[in-house]
């Protein structure tokens, strides 16, 4: 990507930010061990998570000025790139978003999906100071997702479009 203007492989080194007012999360999340694990073993992966929940939620919020970043090429080590692209395809619904000089852009709604993603993380937490992990909040709004897709796909479909053969 980017082959073009920034050499061979200069979109590696795109900058993905999240805002540094949710370093609090993002330490608690990814860096405090509980029996030798943490939560995310990555950064990247809270911030792939968080987007993912931003986009569930239909939010997004720009970055303040105040960002951390991680190099794009640190999400593309293990394909985790693919959620940048997918994140933005789906919300522009436009095939151009995927190309080279369109990238930035891409980044940009991934961004601020994650932005938006980690206010509700934080909220999440901060409604439930008896959990010092993290853990049980986000396990609890997991799987009230899980229910709600469940329950919405079961209204969806009636007994007469199930076909089971005996």
């Amino acid at each position: 990507m980017l082959s073009g203007q920034m050499g061979d492989n200069g979109w590696l080194k795109l900058n993905v930010r999240r805002d540094r007012k949710h370093e609090r999360i993002v330490e608690l999340l990814c860096q405090t061990k509980t029996n030798g694990k943490s939560v995310f073993s990555y950064n990247k992966d809270l911030m792939v998570f968080a987007a993912m929940v931003g986009y569930s939620h239909g939010s997004r919020k720009p970055i303040s000025g105040d960002g951390i970043s991680i190099i794009l090429e640190t999400y593309s080590s293990d394909q985790k790139d693919a959620f940048i692209y997918l994140i933005a395809l789906m919300t522009e619904r436009d095939g151009t978003i995927l190309k080279d000089e369109r990238l930035p852009e891409a980044i940009k709604i991934f961004e601020e999906y994650c932005n938006a993603g980690l206010e509700k993380i934080t909220l999440w937490i901060d409604e439930n100071p008896g959990d010092p992990t993290g853990v049980e909040p986000l396990i609890n709004k997991i799987w009230e997702k899980v229910i709600k897709n469940e329950s919405s796909t079961l209204d969806q479909i009636s007994p007469e479009d199930v076909d089971v053969e005996f």
